[in-house]
């Protein structure tokens, strides 16, 4: 009889301390982290991506074709020791025969790259880059600008490091870009 007692204290333990992993997991997706409202100033839309460990917050955008953007990538792993992460944007991802993306750091995940061919604006300097991609350093940030380009439609966002695996365990996000508004 004492050996069942002994057990239920385990299992009730265990249950409690499950509970209090998940609820302190779920409250960090949504109220400890730094959200992005995409505040617009002079006539700018201002968005922040936070990139943790294998996710991103936000994970998903609504741009619209014209709109002129600022992005400000901000690498917040929380990991010992930290990760570097990537920001690129783009459709249909290029795999291997393991279903893994077919990439190593850079924005070649994807075989139609979201920058190919737009101007972006960072460190005072402007031009188009080819396969455009961010990397950072944990505690890192990078921001630069760019006009939503005619290109409307479903994209996607993702980490391509560690051979893809950041994306597979789910460091990926979505971009709807509609036409331009009145249009």
């Amino acid at each position: 009889m004492a050996a069942g007692k002994g057990t239920g204290v385990v299992l009730a333990s265990g249950v409690l301390c499950a509970a209090v992993i998940f609820g302190a997991l779920r409250w960090e997706h949504t109220v400890a982290l730094p959200m992005s409202a995409g505040k617009v100033v002079n006539g700018v839309h201002h968005y922040t991506v936070n990139e943790f460990n294998y996710y991103y917050v936000p994970d998903h955008f609504t741009w619209h074709v014209g709109e002129k953007v600022q992005l400000t990538i901000m690498d917040r792993s929380q990991s010992a020791p930290p990760l570097p992460h990537q920001f690129s944007i783009g459709r249909n991802l290029v795999t291997r025969a393991n279903g893994f993306p077919q990439s190593q750091a850079m924005a070649v995940g994807w075989k139609t790259n979201f920058f190919d061919g737009v101007p972006i604006t960072a460190g005072g300097q402007t031009g188009p880059i080819p396969a455009f991609s961010v990397s950072l350093n944990p505690g890192q940030k990078f921001t630069f600008s760019f006009t939503v380009p005619n290109k409307p439609g479903k994209w996607n966002y993702g980490c391509f490091l560690q051979s893809g695996q950041h994306y597979m365990n789910g460091m990926r996000g979505r971009i709807n870009v509609l036409p331009a508004q009145g249009a």
